[in-house]
C-alpha cells in the first residue's frame, strides 16, 4: 500500500518495528544517563559503535555467539569507565562541558573502534547473527540480523525491567537519579550507581549497534556514531528525558517512520524529519519552571579578561600579512581554512563560553552560508553582497534553529543542532538551490581585482578574521556581552532584573550564525569546487573541540583551537594513530584545563615577571618594580552559595557601619497615584503539581506604601506564591492585578520594568560575576543595551551604567567588594549586593524571599532598619516572607498567614499571631517558638 509515494506496507511497518526495538534500547539508555548524571551523552552511539568494532574483530576467531557477551561486557566497561574518569570529573563544572567532553570522547572511541576493526562497518561484511532463521513478510526478507531484533531485543528489555524494579542494584540506581543526596543519607552510593547506570546504557547500546549495523548501509564510521544517537534521542526527547516506558514507545514510532520514509526518499530526509520531530517535540513540551537545584557554576577565567584583548588585533593583522610574503601556496590554502574554522570558533565561543548554550550545528550555518553566498555572487558579480547574503542566511539559520531553547534549558539547544547538523549534511545541502552536486566557485573579485592565487585570497580571509575577531571582542567588553553571562549564570535572576532573555537568547544565536556564516563565506570561496563534502556534520563537533581547546575565554583562542586542530592534520599527515592522539588530548585539555590552551599560555605570561625577577636576585618575596594587577584581577572558582557562608569583612549594612548613611538609597521617591486602588490584588490564584495544591484559591490585597509579612510553615506555599506574583510559575487559576492593571500574564522582565520586583531564597545572583558587573545589570533598566550599539563601540550607555552603579554601591557601604565574585561572598554580603540590585530597579512594590536567612541576629535586627528606611525615603511597598516573627512584628503593618495553600488568617501581626489557626499549624502549642528568634537586638 502506498500514499503519496510512500510504501505504508505491512512488512516496512514491521521491519520498521523491528529497528524501533533496538532504537528504544538506545533511548533508554540515554535516559538512564542524563536522569543520573543530568546531561547528554553524546558519546553513547559511539559507546556502541566501539561494541560493534570488538563483535567484528572478535566473531571469525571466537563465533558471533562467544564475542557477543565480550563485545557488550567490552562497551559496558567503557561507559562506566566514562563516568568514572569524565562525568565524575566535572560534576562540579558546568553541565555544558560535561556534554562536550563528551564529544571529544565520542571522537576517540570513533577512531579507536577503526583501530579495533576497520572494514567491517557496512551492511555486506559486518557479521551476522547464525542460527536464526529467516522468513518473508510480503515480497520482503527478514534475515537473521532483523529476526534477531524480535526474539533478542523483547528478552533484553524485561531482563532489563526486572533488573530496575527487583533488585537492589536497579531500586539504588533509580533512587540515586531521583535524589541523589537524600539516597547517599539512606546508604546508597550515588557515584556508583551513576557508574552502574553508564554501563547499562553502554551495554543497550553496543547491542543495539551490533544488530542495527548489518540492516543499514554505512558510508562512514565518522556517521554512524552520530547517527545511532539521533535515532535514541528521538525517543530519549519525546519522554523528556525522564520516562523509560515512554521513550521505549516513542522509539518504536521512530522506527517505523524511518522505513516508511526510507521507501520513497533518502537517508538524509529521515535526519530531516527526525529533527523536526525532535523540535517539535521540545516546543510542545512546557517548561518545568525553575530549576529544582542550582546547577554546577560558571568559573570566572583565571588572570581575568584576555590580556592580548587589545593588541590581539594588531598583532593578528601584523603577523598575518608577513606570513602572506614567506609561505607558499599550499600552506597559505591550510591557513585560509584554519581561518574558516576560527570564525566558526568564535561563534562558539559567544553561544557557548559567553551565553552558556551547546550548539553542536555551527558548520551546518557555516555550509548554508557558503552555499547562499556563492550563489549570490555569481548571480550578481558582487563579492561583498555575496557576503552579506552568507552571513544573514547564516544568522537567520540559526536563529530559527535556537528558538526551543527559548523556552527550555540545558539539552535543548544540543539536541536540536545535532539534529539539524545531521539533516543539513545529508538533506539540506543536498538541495539544487543550495549545494546540489557541486558548486563551481567564482573567483573573488576586489575593487576590480581578481583574487586567483592562494596567498592573495589568504590575505581577503585574514580580513574576515579580523572583522569577526573586532566584532565579538566587541560584543563581549560591552553590555549586550554582560547579559548574556548574566543569563548564563542564574537566567531568573537575570530576568527579575529586566533582561529580556528571549530577545537576547535570539540575537546572540543570530550573531552567532552570522559568524558561523562568515567562516563558512572564507571556507567555500577557497574552493574551486563547492560541495557537500567541505560541510560534513562531524566538522561542528570540531568547532566545539577547537575553541574548548584554545580556551572560551579569549578569542585568541578560536585561532589557537583552530591551528591544533585543523592546521597540524593538514601540515603533518597523522594517521589513524595520530587522529586518535590528536583526539585524546583534546579531550585531555577539556578535562586538566579549565581555560583551555590558551589560558595556560596566558598563565605562563604572568609567571614571566616572577621568573625575570628571580634571575634578577629579587627571590620570591620581593616585590614588582611596577605595579601588578590588583589582587581581585584573578578571581578564584566561585564557591556554591550554599558554602559561601563564612563571614567577609563587610557583613550586613547596621546603623552602626559607617558607610551606611552615607547618602541617600540608589533610587528615586515614588509619588503615590491617589487613586485608593489597591498596589497588588490577588483573587483566587490557583497552581497545582501532580496532585499537590501548593497554592490554592489564595487571595489577598496589598495597599500602597504598606511592608505586609507572610508567615507559615514550610510547605505552606509561600515561594509557590511569589513564583506567580513575579511571573516566574503560570498561575492555574485566579488572578493578579499590580497597579490596578492585570499582570497574570505578563513576563518576570516585564513586571520588573513596571517596579514589581523580587527577590530569592538563595540570593544567589550570578557567581562567575563582579558585584560591579551585578549591579551593572540592575541597571539595563534605565540604559539598556542596544547590540548594533555595543558593536560600534559607543560608551555613552555603558558610562551611565557605570556612574548609576558606583554611586549605589557606595551608598550600601559595598564599594570594598565592587570587583569580588558574588559567589565568594557570604550569605549576608550577598543579600546587600541583591537589594542593591533591587533598589537600583526604583521598585515600586519589592517581593522578598525571606531576606534575614543565614543572617546573624544582628544583621536581622539591621535588615528590619533597612526595610523601615526603604519605606521611608522610597515610598516602596514591600511584600516579605519571613520566618523571623519578632522582625516581622517590628516592621510589619500586617501578617498574612498561609497553609496547605491558603491564606488562613490576615491582620495586624498580634491578631495573626493568637489566631488559633495560625498557632495550630504554624507555630504548634508551643508558645516559646513564637520567640524563638529572642528580643531585637537593641
Amino acid at each position: 500500500m502506498t500514499f503519496a509515494g510512500f510504501d505504508f506496507g505491512p512488512d516496512r511497518i514491521a521491519i520498521g518495528l523491528f529497528t524501533g526495538l533496538t532504537y528504544g534500547l538506545l533511548a533508554i539508555g540515554l535516559v538512564l544517563v542524563y536522569r543520573s548524571s543530568r546531561f547528554v551523552n553524546f558519546a553513547h552511539g559511539a559507546i556502541g559503535v566501539f561494541g560493534a568494532a570488538v563483535l567484528a574483530r572478535l566473531a571469525g576467531a571466537l563465533g558471533y555467539w562467544a564475542a557477543l557477551p565480550i563485545a557488550i561486557a567490552a562497551a559496558a566497561g567503557l561507559g562506566a569507565l566514562t563516568e568514572a574518569t569524565v562525568v565524575r570529573r566535572l560534576h562540579r563544572r558546568p553541565r555544558v562541558i560535561g556534554m562536550i567532553a563528551t564529544l571529544g570522547l565520542a571522537q576517540f572511541i570513533l577512531v579507536l573502534a577503526l583501530v579495533v576493526d576497520r572494514s567491517s562497518f557496512s551492511g555486506a561484511t559486518f557479521p551476522k547473527p547464525p542460527g536464526l532463521p529467516s522468513f518473508h513478510i510480503g515480497t520482503t526478507v527478514i534475515g537473521p540480523s532483523l529476526t534477531a531484533m524480535l526474539l533478542l531485543t523483547p528478552a533484553l528489555l524485561a531482563a532489563l525491567a526486572w533488573f530496575l524494579r527487583r533488585t537492589r542494584f536497579g531500586i539504588g540506581i533509580r533512587a540515586a537519579a531521583d535524589h541523589p543526596d537524600a539516597a547517599t543519607v539512606n546508604g546508597v552510593a550515588a557515584h556508583r550507581m551513576a557508574g552502574l547506570a553508564w554501563g547499562i546504557a553502554g551495554a543497550v547500546a553496543a547491542f543495539s549497534a551490533i544488530l542495527l549495523t548489518p540492516t543499514q548501509g554505512v558510508q562512514s564510521i565518522d556517521s554512524l556514531g552520530p547517527e545511532l544517537l539521533l535515532r535514541g534521542l528521538a525517543g530519549a526527547v519525546i519522554a523528556r528525558m525522564a520516562s523509560l516506558p515512554i521513550a521505549f514507545a516513542a522509539s518504536l514510532g521512530v522506527g517505523v517512520l524511518e522505513q516508511i520514509l526510507l521507501s520513497g526518499q533518502t537517508a538524509g530526509f529521515v535526519d530531516v524529519v527526525l529533527g523536526a520531530a525532535i523540535l517539535i517535540a521540545l516546543l510542545r513540551q512546557r517548561p518545568s519552571g525553575r530549576r529544582d537545584a542550582d546547577p554546577p557554576p560558571w568559573r570566572r577565567p583565571a588572570g581575568g579578561p584576555d590580556p592580548w584583548a587589545r593588541a590581539g588585533l594588531g598583532l593578528l593583522l601584523a603577523v598575518g600579512v608577513l606570513l602572506a610574503y614567506v609561505v607558499s601556496n599550499a600552506t597559505a590554502s591550510v591557513l585560509t581554512e584554519v581561518f574558516g574554522y576560527a570564525l566558526v570558533g568564535l561563534s562558539v565561543i559567544l553561544v557557548t563560553g559567553v551565553a552558556g548554550e551547546l550548539s553542536l550545528g555551527q558548520f551546518a550555518f557555516a555550509g548554508i552560508a557558503a552555499a547562499v553566498s556563492v550563489r549570490v555572487a555569481s548571480a550578481t558579480g558582487n563579492m561583498f553582497l555575496g557576503v552579506l547574503a552568507g552571513c544573514a542566511a547564516g544568522a537567520l539559520s540559526a536563529a530559527v534553529v535556537g528558538l526551543p531553547a527559548l523556552r527550555l534549558r540545558g539539552v535543548a539547544l544540543g539536541v536540536t543542532t545535532l539534529a539539524f547538523a545531521l539533516a543539513t549534511s545529508g538533506w539540506l545541502l543536498r538541495r539544487p538551490w543550495l549545494l546540489g552536486d557541486g558548486l563551481a566557485t567564482p573567483y573573488p573579485v576586489w575593487d576590480g581585482y581578481v583574487v586567483s592565487v592562494a596567498t592573495d585570497y589568504y590575505l581577503f580571509a585574514l580580513m574576515l578574521l579580523v572583522i569577526g575577531w573586532w566584532v565579538t571582542s566587541r560584543l563581549r567588553a560591552g553590555g549586550f556581552g554582560r547579559l548574556l553571562l548574566a543569563l548564563r549564570d542564574n537566567e531568573e535572576a537575570g530576568r527579575a532584573l529586566t533582561v529580556a532573555a528571549p530577545l537576547r537568547k535570539l540575537q546572540a544565536y543570530a550573531v552567532c550564525g552570522a559568524l558561523a556564516g562568515l567562516g563558512g563565506v572564507v571556507i567555500g570561496f577557497g574552493q574551486s569546487q563547492l560541495s557537500v563534502n567541505n560541510f560534513p556534520a562531524s566538522a561542528s563537533i570540531d568547532a566545539v573541540a577547537l575553541a574548548v581547546v584554545g580556551g572560551m575565554a579569549r578569542n585568541s583562542g578560536a585561532l589557537l583551537g583552530s591551528a591544533v586542530i585543523v592546521g597540524l592534520p593538514a601540515l603533518v599527515p597523522l594517521g589513524i594513530p595520530g587522529q586518535a592522539a590528536l583526539t585524546l588530548g583534546w579531550l585531555l585539555v577539556v578535562l586538566l584545563l579549565p581555560d583551555g590552551l590558551g589560558g595556560l599560555l596566558a598563565d605562563q605570561r604572568r609567571r614571566l615577571p616572577d621568573l625575570r625577577r628571580g634571575r634578577e636576585g629579587g627571590g620570591p618575596g620581593t616585590p614588582p618594580s611596577h605595579p601588578g594587577p590588583p589582587p581581585t584581577a584573578t578571581a578564584p572558582d566561585p564557591v556554591p552559595p550554599s558554602t559561601a557562608t563564612a563571614p567577609d569583612p563587610v557583613a550586613f549594612p547596621s546603623a552602626t557601619a559607617t558607610a551606611w548613611g552615607s547618602g541617600r538609597l540608589p533610587a528615586a521617591p515614588l509619588v503615590h497615584d491617589g487613586t485608593g486602588v489597591p498596589l497588588l490584588q490577588v483573587v483566587g490564584l490557583r497552581r497545582a503539581f501532580g496532585g499537590v495544591r501548593a497554592v490554592d484559591e489564595a487571595g489577598f490585597a496589598v495597599a500602597e506604601g504598606e511592608i505586609v509579612g507572610i508567615i507559615g510553615p514550610n510547605g505552606a506555599g509561600k515561594t509557590t506564591l511569589f513564583e506567580i506574583l513575579a511571573g516566574f510559575t503560570a498561575a492555574q487559576g485566579g488572578a493578579v492585578h499590580y497597579r490596578g492593571r492585570p499582570v497574570t500574564r505578563w513576563a518576570p522582565e516585564r513586571r520588573a520594568r513596571h517596579g514589581l520586583v523580587r527577590s530569592f531564597q538563595d540570593a544567589r545572583l550570578f557567581p562567575a560575576m563582579t558585584v560591579r558587573e551585578a549591579v551593572m545589570v540592575a541597571a539595563e533598566k534605565r540604559a539598556p543595551s542596544r547590540l548594533v550599539v555595543d558593536v560600534l563601540g559607543a560608551t555613552g550607555p555603558e558610562e551611565a551604567k557605570a556612574a548609576r552603579t558606583d554611586e549605589a554601591l557606595r551608598v550600601m557601604g559595598l564599594d570594598a567588594h565592587a570587583q569580588r565574585s558574588v559567589g565568594e561572598l557570604s550569605t549576608g554580603t550577598r543579600r546587600i549586593v541583591e537589594l542593591c540590585c533591587l533598589l537600583v530597579l526604583e521598585p515600586r512594590l519589592m517581593l522578598l524571599d525571606e531576606p534575614s536567612s543565614g543572617l546573624t541576629q544582628a544583621d536581622g535586627a539591621a535588615l528590619g532598619d533597612l526595610l523601615l528606611r526603604i519605606r521611608a525615603e522610597l515610598g516602596t511597598t514591600v511584600l516579605v516572607i519571613e520566618h523571623d516573627l519578632p522582625l516581622l512584628s517590628r516592621v510589619a503593618d500586617r501578617l498574612i498567614a498561609m497553609d496547605a495553600g491558603r491564606v488562613i488568617a490576615q491582620g495586624t501581626p498580634d491578631e495573626v499571631r493568637a489566631h488559633p489557626a495560625v498557632v495550630l499549624s504554624y507555630l504548634g502549642t508551643d508558645e516559646a517558638a513564637v520567640a524563638r528568634s529572642g528580643a531585637p537586638a537593641g
